[in-house]
């Protein structure tokens, strides 16, 4: 089920940049065109090439854990992070964490040397040489500047600073302009001076159906006059945040992907639910909606097929609540199917398009084709320069199925199983759009799997290159520290797919793969050279393809804590956190953010907890019952609040839950999600300090209950014993707290530069922080006990 992305935003106010002071993004929008960005160091060029080939990196600072002196990372992600010089001579690199474009000579061999570093905006993620301009220019995509660096490559200085949309993310040259994808906000977008600019204006943040995927299109040898530049266009595209572009080889035709693009999922109301579950008496007949409306598709007489999936107890036989359920659209049937295949097309009245990839016309600038069904979150796009097939790296979530855990009780389960990894194939000639599972090998019906099955596995494919004679496609694999290779003629053959005869075998196919340790998640060609940039090390690899062995690693300086760096591989590695080498928390934390989707994650082969929370939250879902009686209809079912009726009780199955993002989680408490590992494995919080960190470190569990990790968690940390795995899981878990507690929101690119609200944001600042409670009860009553009857949005 897709969010509207910017719920928290309109309703909670300011949710990514609270504080007092204006974020760095803010400061850097207001500043007047310098001809530079800010970035970290001087913008001098240096006056000789560094001798050293391969430089250390400077100390990074030791972390802390003081609240007072805080680490700060925004982990933005690579897109198209190195570039070659049109004369081959030289790799230009986004280096993301320390906001510079780093110039590396190029061999005739191949091989790297470093020569400098230009500072350009904060968190550069992809990079482009500006051909059509005599090559003298790259063009680098600053994420949480907002902006984009034009870095003049014979005087190694910015020349000019274009603003663009929010958290722009990649860039390429057709046709003499250069497109740029953002997210549909930011400040630029309302700049007067681009009034006459197609598609710029108000972003309708709170308007419906309105096209949110935004292609910003500058000429690239006249930018304009205007402080930040003038785009000649800005394409609107129906999607939400496009994320990867690619180029045909005729230079007619760019693609765009939207990064979460969705699967055709959403949930049906728990109101529009008929009571019960299929197992009771309650659930196991079909009922009708109130209005009885036929929706296309649905049953007759508006009429659903009966209350929710079996089981409504736990393995403990303690009844479960009525929650909402998930159901995905069947594209045969034009139903809106539960697990089961049941069909709720009455319950969803609304069509969910699912449009993926579009393509545009780069003369016209306009939109000339879409493609549906290419996959659910995508990464990155490389077009065959001979057939023009274009490649689609991305994964497929399975939030359709319920549950973690061992699917016994449930009958089902996504352990180990939650975003298969794909490229998907599109035929432009032919409109055909075919997803290519990467891991057929994995049998999901063996959760804990060996490691022969993970050693062939690929897992969180991001940028790809074809190699000049189309055959070969080479794949950054971040979550499996190798980058795959296949023949583009296995990708491009329905036949090798259709489960008959000779079928690709990704076991035969891993031997070609070169292992690149470090979480590699560029991936560029040159020659007989493959360079490959790594995430975890900060790192330049070169690959000699003549061996496939990787003969140099040059690391970048990088300024962030060491915990922060030691701690990232947690939140990627596959290999790592699932025993069948696919599955990772950035599987649903795309990136340590969300990935838009509910997931069903209860779990029924658990038990029932307690909720520990010293909130006066205990009398909120009677909803005011004691007032207007039981008989009232919303009243009618609060014996099934959370199951067995107790207020404190923290369900088994707690039924559909949006993912949440794990950035800006060092501020919340131990809120994550329900705030159910509050208490947990690393201890209980019986002072009620509401610590982060042991919250975050309690969810130790989802390695094995979720991924599928092939290990055997005693009861707590304090068990005897513990074998060798247990420990090292325990000490990585530190290091991944280290890591994700740094993480921070980006600023709110809905307030203005002096850090007002727009009306809709005031309005909403007003309720969430005024006095009115959210039970619309002006003061407690003694009729409902001792407890607080309710409180405001910001006191809960």
């Amino acid at each position: 089920m897709r969010l509207v992305e910017l719920f928290c935003i309109a309703l909670l106010v300011g949710c990514g940049g609270g504080g007092e002071e204006p974020g760095e993004k803010e400061l850097l929008d207001g500043l007047p065109d310098l001809g530079l960005d800010l970035g970290g160091g001087n913008n001098e060029p240096d006056p000789e090439p560094d001798p050293d080939p391969n430089p250390e990196p400077e100390p990074a600072p030791d972390p802390t854990h003081d609240p007072a002196n805080p680490v700060i990372s925004f982990e933005s992600a690579s897109v198209r992070p190195m570039a070659m010089a049109a004369n081959g001579r030289a790799l230009y690199v986004a280096n993301t964490p320390n906001s510079t474009l780093d110039v590396f000579a190029v061999a005739p061999n191949g091989d790297l040397s470093f020569q400098h570093s230009i500072p350009v905006g904060l968190e550069p993620v992809a990079v482009a040489v500006n051909v059509s301009g005599g090559g003298t220019e790259a063009w680098v995509v600053n994420h949480l500047s907002d902006s984009v660096s034009v870095v003049d490559l014979t005087t190694n200085t910015v020349v000019k600073t274009l603003l663009v949309g929010d958290e722009p993310r990649d860039i390429v040259f057709a046709q003499n302009r250069a497109f740029i994808t953002t997210a549909r906000r930011g400040h630029q977008r309302v700049n007067p001076a681009l009034s006459d600019v197609p598609g710029a204006g108000d972003p309708q943040i709170h308007t419906a159906s309105v096209r949110r995927a935004d292609i910003w299109v500058f000429d690239a040898n006249n930018t304009g006059n205007t402080l930040g530049g003038k785009p000649e266009k800005i394409i609107e595209l129906f999607g939400d945040t496009p994320r990867a572009l690619a180029v045909s080889a005729d230079g007619n035709t760019v693609y765009t992907a939207v990064f979460n693009s969705g699967n055709q999922t959403t949930a049906v109301h728990e109101a529009v639910m008929c009571y019960g579950f299929t197992d009771d008496e309650n659930g196991r007949y079909a009922c009708g909606t109130k209005d009885r409306v036929r929706s296309p598709n649905g049953m007759p007489l508006g009429r659903l097929p009966g209350g929710r999936t079996a089981p409504g107890t736990n393995r403990d036989g303690v009844a479960q609540p009525w929650t909402s359920m998930i159901v995905k659209f069947d594209r045969e049937s034009g139903e809106w199917r539960d697990s089961q295949g049941r069909n709720f097309s009455n319950g969803v009245r609304f069509f969910l398009p699912d449009l993926d990839v579009f393509a545009i016309n780069a003369n016209t600038l306009t939109q000339t084709a879409e493609y549906a069904h290419v996959g659910t979150t995508l990464f990155n796009m490389a077009v065959n320069p001979v057939n023009g097939n274009v490649y689609v790296s991305n994964t497929d979530a399975n939030n359709h199925i319920r549950f973690e855990g061992p699917g016994q009780w449930g009958g089902s389960t996504v352990q180990g199983n939650i975003a298969p990894s794909q490229i998907t194939v599109i035929k432009p000639d032919s409109g055909a759009v075919n997803a290519r599972r990467l891991n057929r090998h994995i049998d999901y019906s063996q959760i804990k799997s060996n490691n022969n099955v993970a050693q062939h596995s690929v897992a969180l494919p991001t940028e790809m290159a074809v190699s000049d004679n189309g055959e070969w496609l080479y794949v950054a694999a971040l979550g499996s520290n190798k980058v795959a290779v296949y023949p583009t003629a296995d990708l491009d053959n329905n036949a090798l797919w259709d489960n008959q005869g000779e079928e690709f075998d990704p076991t035969t196919a891993s031997a070609r793969h070169i292992d690149v340790d470090g979480g590699p998640a560029g991936v560029l060609l040159n020659g007989n050279s493959l360079y490959a940039l790594t995430r975890f090390d900060n790192s330049v690899v070169r690959v000699d393809l003549d061996n496939g062995q990787a003969t140099q690693r040059l690391a970048m300086n990088n300024p962030e804590a060491a915990a922060v760096i030691a701690g990232r591989p947690m939140l990627y590695d596959a290999a790592r956190s699932s025993s069948n080498g696919e599955a990772a928390c950035a599987s649903c934390h795309i990136f340590g953010d969300v990935d838009h989707l509910a997931w069903n994650l209860g779990n029924p082969d658990a038990s029932n907890a307690e909720n520990p929370q010293p909130f006066p939250t205990e009398k909120f879902s009677d909803l005011g019952c004691d007032f207007v009686g039981p008989v009232e209809p919303s009243c009618v079912g609060r014996q099934y609040v959370n199951g067995n009726g107790d207020l404190k009780t923290f369900a088994s199955m707690k039924g559909p839950m949006t993912t949440q993002t794990m950035r800006g989680m060092s501020t919340h408490g131990h809120l994550h999600w329900r705030g159910d590992r509050s208490n947990g494995y690393f201890g209980i919080d019986t002072e009620q300090t509401l610590d982060e960190r042991m919250s975050f470190k309690n969810f130790i569990v989802a390695f094995e209950g979720l991924l599928g990790l092939d290990i055997d968690l005693p009861a707590n940390s304090e068990a005897a014993n513990k074998s060798a795995d247990v420990q090292q899981l325990e000490s990585d878990m530190e290091r991944f707290a280290d890591f994700m507690l740094a993480v921070q929101m980006p600023p709110n690119p809905l307030r203005a530069l002096d850090r007002s609200y727009s009306a809709s944001a005031q309005h909403g600042a007003n309720f969430f922080d005024g006095p009115r409670r959210s039970d619309g009860l002006a003061n407690d009553s003694n009729q409902n006990g001792p407890q607080a009857d309710g409180a405001t949005c910001s006191g809960c």
